[in-house]
């Protein structure tokens, strides 16, 4: 599964601009590849976090910082 991926289950995607968009708000975050490795930041450019090219560089940023579980579906 692709980093990208993961957010489905969070029932969440990423949009156009890489940002974070979950249950039809768009949120301030912004995640991009950047050297080998995954960059979260605040659209105003504050870097929130920053891991390897995997999905549980996702799973942990989203489950620590807005406290988000997976959805069952």
């Amino acid at each position: 599964m692709s980093w990208k991926a993961v957010l489905t289950a969070y029932d969440a995607h990423l949009a156009d601009d890489g940002r974070i968009v979950r249950k039809g708000k768009t949120l301030g975050v912004v995640i991009k590849e950047q050297k080998n490795r995954l960059r979260i930041e605040s659209v105003a450019g504050s870097l929130l976090a920053s891991g390897p090219i995997e999905p549980r560089t996702v799973e942990r940023f989203v489950e620590s910082f807005w406290y988000w579980k997976k959805e069952c579906h």
